[in-house]
């Protein structure tokens, strides 16, 4: 039987990716090094095996620390960490037992709020991202971003197939809700089948709009496109008519 829900898939089949997976993404290396101080106090959510943490150890950052809801996870990334230099925690990311502005800075890549399948939920762990981030404090935020698999031709006829088949179906399912189509780095045919559990796709005004309902406020933003050109954009309508390819990334400030 297939994972009903995402952690589940996170203590299986995606298991080894997120608990033993090294180096960084060029787009996460090219944030970390042109947006972050090293000497701040950094929160990284999501960590798993301490990946993109223990990386930027080797940067020279000097005050980590990191959560996961995966026990699991952070027993990994204790043991990648035998000098216990960063402080890896097991929380939820939309119930934070950190104090208001604990961090001058936060990562929150790999998708993380993506990768969260209820609305309330999403909303609290950005909200939570907000508290505990000191004013005037930093913020890296990716997500899944639907606008870049409506560029695709590929990626929109799969977007067109499964509209039909919820349509015939009955289901009032957005098409933001979507199939994993990898698992363990293999096809995941079940897609087709349009089986749960569900990422949440972002569109890039969605995305926006729910960083600013907290008090963000954007200072650069762009795809995974724009990183690669190194041309991100100061504010989101300066970014509605160019490629938008791969992930949303954006930049923000707790004004």
């Amino acid at each position: 039987m297939p994972a009903v829900n995402n952690k589940q898939i996170y203590s299986t089949v995606e298991f080894d990716a997120w608990a033993y997976g090294e180096n960084l993404l060029d787009e996460e290396k090219y944030l970390i090094e042109t947006y972050l101080n090293k000497e701040s106090k950094i929160l990284e959510a999501g960590t798993g095996g301490g990946r993109i943490l223990l990386e930027m150890k080797k940067m020279g950052f000097k005050s980590l620390h990191g959560y996961d809801y995966m026990p699991e996870y952070i027993e990994q990334a204790k043991q990648r960490d035998p000098e216990s230099s960063i402080c890896f925690t097991v929380q939820d990311a939309t119930q934070l037992k950190y104090s208001d502005s604990s961090f001058d800075q936060i990562v929150y890549l790999q998708q993380i709020v993506s990768l969260i399948e209820n609305k309330i939920e999403r909303s609290k762990a950005i909200q939570e991202a907000y508290r505990v981030l000191k004013k005037q404090g930093i913020a890296l935020f990716s997500f899944l971003c639907l606008d870049s698999r409506r560029q695709s031709i590929q990626y929109l006829s799969f977007l067109m197939y499964l509209h039909i088949t919820r349509k015939i179906r009955g289901s009032h399912c957005s098409l933001h809700y979507l199939p994993w189509l990898k698992l363990g780095g293999k096809p995941n045919w079940n897609a087709l089948c349009d089986r749960q559990p569900y990422t949440y796709w972002y569109s890039l005004h969605e995305a926006v709009q729910a960083l600013n309902k907290v008090g963000f406020t954007i200072l650069a933003i762009g795809s995974t496109y724009q990183i690669q050109q190194r041309q991100m954009y100061a504010s989101p309508e300066s970014l509605v008519d160019e490629p938008i390819k791969g992930m949303l990334y954006c930049v923000c400030q707790k004004t």
